[in-house]
């Protein structure tokens, strides 16, 4: 049996002077104690400064100039990591082969030959120059090696994908297979990294996994808790991964320090430019991945940096045995102060899911840190226009309920949708097979939870004729028991008595139904004042007529709601990222980060056909909603006869028949 799901309450607002004199009160978007009771966040919100930073080219742009700059220290956390990897590309970047060469090899002659030949076997053709130029961008294996040769410490935190169970190759050049997206120069340049390393005493690697405690003690019930499958619950409980993103440059020096939370990966098909285009180029000029990718992470200063700093240090205890944790205990929260050059100022809140971590609060059933669910489940009680997510995975059912539990909380409190409006969900995820990999059941839960089954019409079909056998079944008992309480004198009861009109229409229903699906579209189920698009992308730029359509994979974290809350980070809208996996999201509610992050995004997926400068008013939404749903019907009359897209922006659909049920 699953989990009833806490319930987040309302509370007061506590007010934040910090950066206006005059007040205004707000819904309470920050997790707070006994909120849900017995409940206590690990972190509170602090003052600092947010930046998001949409897309690869932003993201490690910003990173590289970070380390670059670095005079101290550079903290990576990272579920991966490609030292060849081209944080920087275009124009200043050589290719990787310039950072290669051949070995020399001494003279042959008859008598050496051989040796020389045997002293070959097994090594590289091609070894790292170790050039190290500033003129020039660099992979950032070699510019943290420069960095370190400067005297800057560098430690790096990984996830060490121990049983295989991920195909993607996360640490290229530490595992022995070549990574997904690397050619063999790229190797080379890898494999030479890490070995060049072991002798480098300010560059130090170290790798992490969950123990059979962990896994059999409490990740386990988590997910049996929060109603995943035994089969489920099985799987993910023996496959756990370390999924956090972050970087810290000298946080020892707080005058100078910054952060980043991240939702990208530091390998190569990570990055990717705004346009998302068509055509792949080669690692040092652009886009390399096999299709384009979408991805947002963020830069941070001020006292939150103590919070993620909190999280490196003590998953770098763990792995590494030091104490890394006591060296840095005097730097506390006045030490650090809001940089405005690097971001706009915000209350912000750090929020983790941590398997190996006990809760400080006490709730029921929870063992382990939850608090990212706690940040999900608490923000969509407080939606009143809009909910917008970005995310790789859309199929946690328990927030497609909590969003709907507190949209009948509304309505049952005064709200009325002719008069204050619906409430608008917009979602933007990935439909492909790569994408929903082996989840595809829990989207399919997902999508009908929300009344959009037939976005997935090869499921609901199946569904349907599920439902049509059980209501037969129903008629057929019904008849059979009214036949077994035949009188003596041949008497039977009435068919009113056992429902059986009911049960008859209901199968005829189904039937009528079922035959529709076959032949049309599945219609949506009207749920009461909740309107919703499930959207995907499709890369525009660079697409000839003719062509295959592209699909854009979705790698963003990302939830706004109300042009006033905005949360993003590492974790996935799936039953893992909210009980099992290590991650980490930071959130703020400053509106004027927000209203801008979701301007500049729907801009961009839209190609400005579906947009408005203020998304908190009704009437702006509304225009959008349905501006989002003319732009999704064009491009899937268009897709059918290979044109070009008018915008990004596609409908989701899937035809898959998979009930793949591991995620």
């Amino acid at each position: 049996m699953s989990q009833p799901l806490a319930k987040h309450k309302p509370r007061k607002q506590d007010v934040d002077l910090s950066q206006h004199q005059t007040t205004r009160t707000s819904a309470p978007w920050f997790l707070a104690d006994n909120n849900p009771p017995g409940y206590k966040p690990e972190f509170h919100e602090v003052n600092a400064t947010f930046q998001p930073l949409i897309n690869g080219e932003q993201a490690f742009g910003a990173i590289y100039d970070a380390i670059l700059a670095a005079k101290h220290s550079v903290d990576i956390v990272c579920w991966g990591f490609q030292p060849s990897m081209y944080f920087k590309r275009g124009a200043g970047a050589p290719p990787i082969k310039d950072f290669l060469q051949q070995p020399q090899l001494p003279p042959l002659t008859r008598d050496n030959i051989d040796q020389v030949v045997d002293d070959m076997a097994g090594k590289l053709p091609f070894t790292r120059r170790k050039l190290h130029p500033k003129d020039k961008l660099m992979p950032i294996g070699e510019l943290l090696e420069m960095k370190s040769l400067e005297g800057v410490q560098v430690r790096i935190l990984t996830w060490n994908n121990a049983v295989g169970q991920i195909p993607e190759v996360m640490n290229p050049g530490y595992n022995v297979k070549r990574g997904d997206n690397e050619n063999f120069l790229q190797e080379c340049f890898d494999i030479g990294w890490h070995q060049d390393i072991r002798t480098n005493k300010n560059i130090q690697f170290r790798t992490r996994d969950f123990d059979d405690i962990d896994k059999n003690a409490y990740i386990l019930p988590n997910m049996l808790r929060n109603g995943a499958s035994t089969l489920h619950a099985a799987a993910t409980s023996k496959t756990p991964s370390h999924h956090q993103k972050t970087v810290l440059i000298d946080y020892e020096y707080p005058e100078s320090a910054l952060g980043f939370v991240m939702g990208h990966n530091m390998l190569d098909a990570y990055w990717d430019k705004d346009d998302h285009h068509y055509v792949k180029r080669e690692p040092h000029q652009g886009r390399n991945g096999a299709t384009a990718r979408h991805d947002i992470s963020s830069r941070l200063t001020g006292p939150v940096l103590v919070h993620i700093n909190h999280n490196f240090v003590a998953g770098w205890d763990k792995a590494t045995g030091e104490n890394l944790t006591g060296r840095r205990a005097h730097l506390q929260l006045p030490h650090f102060k809001p940089r405005p050059a690097l971001g706009t100022p915000a209350m912000a809140q750090i929020a983790r899911t941590q398997s190996q971590t006990r809760p400080q609060g006490k709730v029921d059933g929870e063992f382990t840190v939850q608090d990212i669910k706690h940040l999900y489940l608490n923000a969509v009680n407080h939606a009143s226009q809009y909910i917008y997510i970005e995310n790789q995975y859309f199929r946690w059912v328990n927030f497609a309920e909590a969003t709907k539990q507190a949209l009948r909380n509304q309505l049952a409190h005064g709200r009325d949708p002719g008069q204050h409006g619906p409430l608008y969900l917009m979602v933007v995820t990935n439909d492909n097979e790569e994408g929903m990999g082996k989840g595809v059941k829990n989207t399919y839960k997902m999508l009908d939870a929300l009344g959009k089954r037939g976005q997935m019409p090869e499921l609901a079909r199946s569904d349907i004729s599920k439902e049509v056998s059980r209501a037969r079944q129903d008629v057929f008992m019904a008849e059979q028991k009214r036949n077994a309480m035949r009188s003596p004198s041949g008497a039977l009861p009435s068919e009113a008595s056992l429902g059986l009109p009911e049960k008859r229409k209901k199968l005829e229903e189904l039937q009528s139904k079922q035959a529709t699906a076959k032949q049309d579209n599945i219609p949506d189920t009207d749920i009461p004042g909740l309107k919703t698009h499930i959207c995907s992308l499709v890369s525009m730029e660079g697409y000839q007529q003719g062509q295959p359509w592209q699909y854009v994979y979705i790698h963003a974290k990302l939830m706004m709601i109300d042009d006033i809350f905005m949360t993003l980070g590492s974790a996935n809208i799936n039953l893992r990222s909210m009980v099992c996996d290590s991650e980490i999201n930071v959130c703020h509610c400053q509106p004027e980060i927000t209203r801008a992050a979701r301007h500049y995004l729907w801009g961009k997926h839209t190609a400005d056909q579906g947009n408005t400068a203020d998304a908190s008013k009704q009437m702006q939404i509304a225009l959008v909603y349905d501006l989002w749903g003319k732009i999704m019907d064009k491009n899937a009359d268009r897709r059918k006869v290979k044109q070009a897209p008018i915008a990004p922006l596609s409908k989701f659909s899937s035809d898959t028949s998979s009930t793949t049920d591991l995620d």
